[in-house]
C-alpha cells in the first residue's frame, strides 16, 4: 500500500547540490514541526552536478524534467504531486522553508497562498536593479491584469492541488511567467488567493539562473497573453 501525504513540496533544481544539502533537511524538519505527512518532490532539469544523488540521499522523490524551463518544471512537479496540498519552494534557500508554516496556517482561507515580498511585513534582499525591476513589473501586472496579489511573480506558494492541476493542464509558459499564468488560471476558475509576508533571502550556494535582460520582454508577452483571460 502506497504512503499517503498531506503536503507535497515541489523543488525545481538545476545544479543545486550545495544548497540542497542545506534546504532539504530544513524542509523535513518543517514537516515535523507542522505535524504533517510531507513528501519532497525534486524536479531536476538534468543537472550536471550531484543534485539528483544529494536529493535522493536526503529522502526526496526525484522527477527528471522533460519539458522546457521553469514553467515545464513547475507544471510537471505540480501534476505529479500526490498530496491534496502542493507547495513550491526554490532550491537555493531564498525561500526559507520555515515560512511554510505561515502558508500552511492560511490554507483553509484560499486555494493559493503566496509568500509575498511586497505586502506589509515582507521584504527582499536583492541587488538594486533587480529590486526596481521586480517591484515595477509586479505593479504593472497587478494594474493591467487586475490582480488581487501584490507579488504575482513570487514563486514561494501553497496550492490546492486539484485546482492547480486543472490549471497546469492548459498552461504553456516555459519561463518565470508561469507564476502569473498559474495565478490568473486559478482566479479565472473562481479560486481564492491570499498573501502572507516573508523575507526573500540571498541564495545559499551557486549562481542565479535569472536574467534581468530577459525580464521585461517576457513580462510584456505575458501581459498580452493573460489580459484576455481576465476579461
Amino acid at each position: 500500500m502506497s504512503e499517503t501525504f498531506d503536503l507535497t513540496v515541489v523543488v525545481p533544481t538545476l545544479n543545486e547540490e550545495g544548497a540542497l544539502r542545506l534546504v532539504l533537511p530544513r524542509l523535513s524538519e518543517t514537516f515535523k514541526r507542522l505535524g504533517v505527512r510531507g513528501e519532497i518532490l525534486v524536479v531536476d532539469g538534468r543537472s550536471k552536478d550531484a543534485t539528483v544523488a544529494v536529493a535522493e540521499s536526503l529522502g526526496a522523490r526525484v522527477l527528471v524534467q522533460t519539458g522546457r524551463g521553469l514553467g515545464g518544471a513547475l507544471r510537471e512537479g505540480l501534476l505529479a504531486a500526490s498530496a491534496p496540498w502542493a507547495a513550491v519552494v526554490d532550491a537555493d534557500g531564498s525561500h526559507p522553508p520555515e515560512i511554510l508554516a505561515d502558508l500552511w496556517s492560511r490554507r483553509e482561507e484560499a486555494d493559493l497562498v503566496i509568500a509575498s515580498r511586497y505586502i506589509p511585513g515582507g521584504s527582499a534582499v536583492m541587488d538594486p536593479l533587480r529590486q526596481v525591476l521586480s517591484r515595477s513589473l509586479n505593479l504593472v501586472a497587478r494594474l493591467v491584469l487586475d490582480l488581487p496579489a501584490r507579488d504575482s511573480s513570487g514563486g514561494f506558494r501553497l496550492y490546492r492541488a486539484d485546482l492547480v492541476r486543472s490549471v497546469c493542464a492548459g498552461a504553456s509558459a516555459t519561463d518565470f511567467t508561469i507564476q502569473q499564468e498559474l495565478l490568473v488560471g486559478i482566479l479565472s476558475r473562481g479560486g481564492r488567493v491570499v498573501e502572507v509576508p516573508f523575507r526573500y533571502e540571498p541564495r545559499l550556494d551557486g549562481a542565479s539562473k535569472a536574467s534581468a535582460l530577459r525580464l521585461a520582454p517576457a513580462y510584456v508577452r505575458m501581459l498580452l497573453k493573460l489580459r484576455g483571460w481576465r476579461r
